[in-house]
């Protein structure tokens, strides 16, 4: 009886001590199946179509509260490119203050990761690093309206957003194609 006691126990005491992983490993584990991951792991987080550095939490920056309301929607998305342009309307985004954020397309998720604020010679950039490594983006924010609702981003030089200026607009939730009259 005692070994079977023993045996159960040690079965107990096996079971509780994990899968050999650090805590930062889990961690990116559990960020790459879409929980959020907190800020400190040097091990990126992948997904099946690519990866993201870990989340840093933003901090002191004033672009930061602003950005992290609700959500922000490509309202213009001006490139000579049409098809760019009709495959970024709806196209959305909603900043975490843990430094991680979601983007999709009219009322669909389609990807995640983190995001980095940094004053860059009198500029604001904005990195964002998606688990969908097509949709990285490296922005500078041009302006804010006095409302702090609408901004201008313009895409950086040798990145994917090169040449773009968008307009975005901040609203309480994804945005649907009949709130702007696309069916």
């Amino acid at each position: 009886m005692k070994q079977i006691f023993l045996g159960i126990l040690l079965l107990s005491l096996w079971s509780c001590t994990g899968d050999g992983k650090s805590p930062g490993e889990q961690q990116a584990g559990s960020q790459a199946s879409g929980t959020e991951q907190s800020a400190g792991t040097n091990v990126p987080s992948t997904g099946d179509s690519g990866s993201f550095l870990p989340a840093q939490v933003p901090a002191g920056h004033p672009m930061v509260p602003i950005l992290t309301t609700d959500y922000w929607i490509f309202e213009f998305y001006v490139i000579d490119d049409a098809a760019a342009r009709a495959a970024n309307k709806g196209r959305w985004f909603r900043f975490l203050n843990d430094g991680t954020y979601e983007s999709g397309s009219w009322e669909e998720k389609t990807g995640y990761g983190s995001w980095r604020l940094q004053d860059e010679e009198g500029k604001v950039m904005l990195y964002l690093d998606n688990v969908v490594d097509s949709e990285d983006g490296q922005w500078e924010i041009q302006g804010v309206n006095k409302e702090q609702d609408t901004m201008t981003w313009s895409g950086i030089n040798k990145t994917n957003t090169a040449g773009v200026i968008t307009k975005v607009i901040n609203l309480l939730t994804r945005p649907t194609k009949a709130q702007f009259g696309v069916e």
